[in-house]
């Protein structure tokens, strides 16, 4: 929890669209350790229902991963092909000039902030149920623990729509902010292809 929820305020700070990237690696790793300690507690409290809730959300949730987050790095990739900057601070209005790779960042940053009915809503929605599930499973230690939990991804889940809203506002929605001295198009069928499957 602590992992998820400094990687996402972490993330909230940055400048850089690609650290910005890297420190909701950090949150969603959090998110999968929490995952994986719901499924070691179901083991403990020979619950099969916590296990099998707590693991496959933390497995579906490291595909999930890698598919929203290699969307993302792609996509980010393509606006610093095009704008050569990275700063979200020098960059907007890219949905004018680039609405395919605007639209793919948009299904990213949608599917990590855990909405329905994109990939990362199912497993975090595991996650969930199983936190919930577990509440009257154990002691008050645990129910306290897994209220922790609870409270902790659903404060990540709102702090990344918050980072990934003001992310896409500032760059492909808001107006430029800095004079572009080159012509600026939307990226090649071959760098678009991929962010597509």
């Amino acid at each position: 929890a602590i992992s998820g929820l400094l990687g996402v305020m972490m993330a909230i700070v940055q400048h850089d669209m690609k650290k910005l990237l890297a420190y909701h690696s950090i949150e969603n790793i959090g998110i999968i350790g929490m995952g994986v300690g719901l499924g070691t507690m179901g083991l403990g409290l020979h619950n099969t229902l916590l296990a099998v809730l707590g693991f496959s959300g933390a497995l579906l949730h490291i595909l999930n991963h890698s598919l929203f987050k290699s969307l993302l790095f792609f996509s980010t990739g393509s606006v610093y092909k095009q704008y050569h900057t990275r700063n979200i601070e020098q960059l907007g209005g890219v949905i004018h000039k680039m609405p395919q790779t605007a639209f793919l960042y948009l299904m990213g940053a949608a599917a990590i902030c855990g909405l329905p009915p994109l990939n990362g809503f199912i497993s975090e929605f595991l996650i969930f149920l199983g936190l919930f599930k577990g509440l009257s499973a154990g002691t008050s230690y645990q129910a306290i623990t897994l209220l922790l939990a609870i409270v902790s991804l659903a404060l990540i889940g709102g702090l990344a729509i918050f980072c990934f809203s003001k992310v896409f506002g500032i760059v492909f929605l808001g107006s430029p902010r800095t004079e572009i001295r080159h012509p600026v198009s939307e990226v090649e069928k071959g760098m678009l292809i991929p962010q597509y499957m």
